[in-house]
């Protein structure tokens, strides 16, 4: 049981890594599209 939990919280712990490094590509490309509007 105790084995389980670990692999649970691990892989709970990549998956809010991933949306942690998602949300930052998305908040830089936004920030990137308002800063230059011009290009777009």
């Amino acid at each position: 049981m105790w084995i389980g939990l670990k692999r649970f919280k691990k892989e709970r712990k990549i998956m809010y890594i991933t949306l942690f490094v998602l949300g930052i590509a998305v908040f830089g490309y936004l920030m990137y599209v308002l800063v230059r509007p011009e290009k777009f």
